[in-house]
């Protein structure tokens, strides 16, 4: 195998969302070759795209990991199908949503997998909680520290952030 790899995921659910995400983060912790090492403050926000649906909650976690960015990817929607994910409709309810925002500097720019992650700049759900493990870690396209981006958020799905940062047990 491989060196070990930092990478990041956003994990959000509007559908019982503190049992999905509880039985989400034991899932990424069960990752063969990966460890979940950091976990962000939990943020309660509105939805993004369809709106005519519940609130999410949302946050980022921080792996190390042994698998490629394609296996990384297939592992996470393994676990979104084990829990119930169904994808009926784009951005619509879901039990858990697993989205592979950075896989240390790379870049890739694929049909299944597009790195770093579109919405990452854009989405205030996505930046805050990853400014909140990781604000040193450099964007590789911007070639500057997450931190530094802030201005770039578009969308302001944040309602309140709902519990402090808890530490993953890694």
């Amino acid at each position: 195998m491989s060196r070990e790899t930092r990478a990041f995921i956003a994990v959000g659910s509007n559908i019982e969302p503190e049992r999905h995400i509880a039985l989400g983060l034991a899932a990424l912790n069960g990752i063969e070759a990966t460890r979940l090492t950091a976990v962000s403050s939990w943020y309660r926000t509105r939805p993004w795209g369809l709106e005519a649906q519940a609130e999410f909650i949302n946050l980022v976690v921080e792996v190390w990991t042994r698998l490629a960015p394609a296996a990384l990817l297939a592992a996470t929607q393994t676990i979104e199908t084990r829990l119930g994910r169904v994808r009926t409709q784009v951005n619509g309810p879901r039990t858990l949503d697993l989205d592979l925002l950075l896989y240390a500097e790379r870049i890739e720019d694929r049909p299944d997998l597009k790195l770093p992650h579109p919405g990452l700049l854009r989405r205030d759900f996505m930046l805050i909680p990853l400014m909140e493990i990781a604000p040193e870690f450099i964007h590789p396209e911007r070639g500057r520290p997450i931190a530094e981006l802030t201005d770039e958020i578009r969308y302001r799905q944040i309602i309140a952030r709902i519990s402090d940062r808890a530490q993953a047990r890694g």
